[in-house]
């Protein structure tokens, strides 16, 4: 059988990785979260990527099992990067940008998840970096959403360099994705930084 078949065979629908990643972080602990997280977020902040960048568009963790942001977002406001968060337009499905004050400025929207109290608009032509959530990603730069489609939306207004922090029971070789969705430039687990543009290196490089 050609290499072209195994390929195939090794696809996965994003139903199906959706429920592999729900059962990986049950079995991880809040030490080990702890401690991945912060050697992801010490191979993130050595990136070029991030040194060169002003302006840097994150999301703000919530989720139980998922890497804590907020502490990066208090490190990028000491190192003076502009930064800049999404809050969700219900109405228009769509996320409007806002700038990063202080905590202080933060609520809880309906869901539970933390926004700011006030957001701009949608434009992101300023954007240098965008870290981007995910459930799961591939070594290809597929990535599965929490299943709204507002990333794949806001994902198409930028150019910016678009950036996944997740931990290695996150990464798949192939997953099912379809024209509407948006690859993502790299990976930074706590392993290794996955490039995914062309040249496409498959096998990853470890650092």
């Amino acid at each position: 059988m050609s290499g072209g078949f195994l390929k195939l065979k090794t696809l996965i629908p994003k139903s199906e990785v959706r429920k592999i990643v729900v059962q990986r972080r049950s079995a991880i602990t809040p030490v080990d979260i702890k401690n991945k997280t912060k050697l992801i977020f010490n191979r993130f902040t050595a990136t070029d990527d991030f040194v060169n960048a002003r302006r840097i568009h994150t999301y703000i963790s919530t989720r139980p099992g998922e890497i804590d942001t907020r502490k990066l977002v208090d490190y990028m406001d000491e190192c003076g990067k502009h930064i800049v968060v999404p809050k969700l337009n219900k109405k228009s499905e769509t996320f409007h940008r806002a700038n990063f004050i202080n905590w202080d400025h933060m609520v809880k929207n309906n869901d539970g998840y933390l926004e700011p109290k006030v957001g701009i608009d949608e434009d992101l032509s300023d954007i240098d970096l965008i870290i981007v959530p995910a459930v799961a990603v591939s070594i290809l730069g597929q990535r599965v959403g929490y299943g709204g489609g507002f990333y794949d939306k806001l994902l198409r207004q930028t150019f910016a360099v678009k950036i996944v922090l997740a931990f290695e029971f996150q990464v798949f070789d192939y997953i099912e994705s379809n024209a509407h969705d948006i690859r993502i430039d790299k990976i930074i687990t706590e392993l290794r930084i996955i490039n995914t543009r062309p040249p496409i290196n498959r096998s990853s490089e470890l650092l």
